[in-house]
């Protein structure tokens, strides 16, 4: 479902051209997908999901994606954990917005931001094993 998911996305923006937006925009959750959950408000003891590292990395440096932590985190941990994230090699492009994306006559993105991935616990994302997914999905494509 998760490989679909990429896959159909990809497919999207290549048979639509990237130039009318050009980034692939993904939101990411960051507990339970990023790194489980601490139910503390400064995620002490947080730990990396298996291959988020790799693929947050990866996908940071790859110009197709734009990166959005999408988080319920309490504004004053966001800081810390996007410098914390950043000591890996990870970075997002901006958090719970995609100021990229404005309305349209056929769009309207004033409440709900548009993107082309959503990584949510949520919405069945298994931290523990779609790291995985998506790093063997991306290889697959090409995207590397």
């Amino acid at each position: 479902m998760l490989s679909d998911a990429i896959k159909n996305a990809f497919n999207k923006k290549n048979n639509r051209g990237w130039d009318k937006w050009p980034h692939l925009y993904v939101f990411i959750d960051l507990h339970d997908v990023i790194i489980p959950g601490t139910y503390t408000r400064n995620n002490d003891g947080r730990l990396l999901y298996p291959y988020a590292e790799e693929v947050l990395c990866r996908m940071s440096a790859n110009k197709k994606f734009c990166l959005v932590l999408w988080t319920s985190s309490h504004k004053d941990s966001i800081n810390d954990i996007l410098a914390w994230l950043g000591s890996y090699g990870i970075s997002f492009d901006y958090v719970n917005e995609n100021p990229e994306v404005k309305s349209t006559d056929l769009l309207n993105v004033e409440k709900k931001p548009y993107f082309d991935l959503i990584f949510e616990d949520k919405a069945g994302f298994v931290g523990e094993t779609d790291w995985k997914v998506i790093k063997d999905t991306l290889e697959e494509l090409n995207e590397w």
